[in-house]
């Protein structure tokens, strides 16, 4: 069997929960239930390092745009930044006082993003260490971002609303209802789901660039392609690729072949989507293309296997730095 338009060709199974995934170029860093992070070279699936520090799951997980640096939040309550390069860990933030759900680093890598169930966004000066803001919220904060081309605003996700903030900590124009968001790679656009309501906007103008609807679904994660072509939204555990090139956007694709809630997907080219799931595995799709060349499907995207554990690795990164 051969891997055309939305096949999954790669499955990488964990013996417990991937929780959230980062890619930048071909490394993909995946967040799982121990606390560990697991380095992935994205177009084989091998594993390339396991980075250990955080003594409960990770959550949070973003590379800086440079790809040197590596953030993640975690259910210890702390941040930790790493260098790529060594895996060690540069600096720990502590502070929040609950689970650490989200995390982002600004364009310009001096300012650290959190969102926390302890209903806080923290903002944190990444040479010293120190938190520099606090934003008090009335719920739980799921999501922050900061926005790829400007390293002085962000957004947040809280109390199903869409926030956008300024690095001084006031909230500025405009806000959305919505539980999820996520950015071009490029930083132009933006999409916003509110439960069964997903709508690309403008980064500039905030303007509305595509809207459909998943009917009776609710997205719980979502990812721009990196040409701006297509829009990948998770709901329970489906995928569904939606072509927002045209006059009104279509549903082209719906992957099928994880058995449990997808907790993340992220693209790491125009025709390539990964998906980390509650069912313990990472699956590697090719979407949007039929390739002339088609490699291998994976057969287990046909049905479910049992969790397999973690293979050997070439590099077991500990962490080296912790201050």
């Amino acid at each position: 069997m051969s891997a055309g338009w939305g096949t999954c060709f790669r499955t990488v199974w964990f013996n417990q929960w991937t929780r959230v995934l980062a890619c930048w170029k071909d490394t993909i860093a995946v967040g799982i239930q121990s606390g560990f992070i697991i380095i992935l070279n994205a177009i084989t699936g091998v594993q390339v390092a396991i980075l250990s520090g955080h003594i409960s799951y990770v959550d949070g997980l973003v590379f800086s745009s440079d790809g040197a640096s590596l953030v993640s939040g975690s259910g210890d309550n702390t941040i930790k930044l790493r260098d790529v390069q060594t895996g060690g860990v540069v600096k720990t933030f502590q502070g929040h006082t609950s689970i650490v759900c989200s995390v982002s680093i600004s364009a310009d890598h001096t300012t650290i993003a959190s969102g926390s169930w302890d209903k806080t966004i923290r903002l944190w000066d990444t040479q010293t260490g120190e938190c520099y803001h606090t934003i008090k919220q009335q719920n739980l904060v799921h999501h922050v971002c900061f926005f790829p081309l400007d390293p002085k605003r962000f957004m947040s996700v809280s109390d199903s609303k869409i926030w956008n903030w300024n690095i001084s900590g006031q909230k500025i124009a405009p806000e959305y209802d919505g539980s999820c968001i996520a950015f071009s790679p490029d930083g132009t656009q933006s999409v916003v789901c509110n439960k069964a309501t997903v709508e690309v906007h403008s980064s500039d103008s905030g303007g509305i660039l595509a809207k459909f609807n998943m009917g009776d679904e609710e997205v719980g994660c979502c990812c721009i392609s990196p040409d701006n072509r297509v829009v990948a939204v998770g709901a329970d555990q489906i995928i569904y690729i939606w072509d927002i090139t045209g006059s009104e956007p279509h549903l082209f694709e719906t992957l099928n072949g994880h058995t449990r809630i997808i907790y993340s997907l992220v693209f790491s080219s125009p025709s390539s989507l990964i998906s980390a799931s509650r069912d313990c595995s990472v699956k590697f799709w090719q979407i949007g293309t039929s390739s002339t060349d088609p490699v291998p499907a994976d057969p287990e995207c046909q049905g479910h296997s049992a969790p397999r554990p973690l293979q050997e690795t070439t590099r077991h990164y500990k962490s080296l730095t912790d201050s």
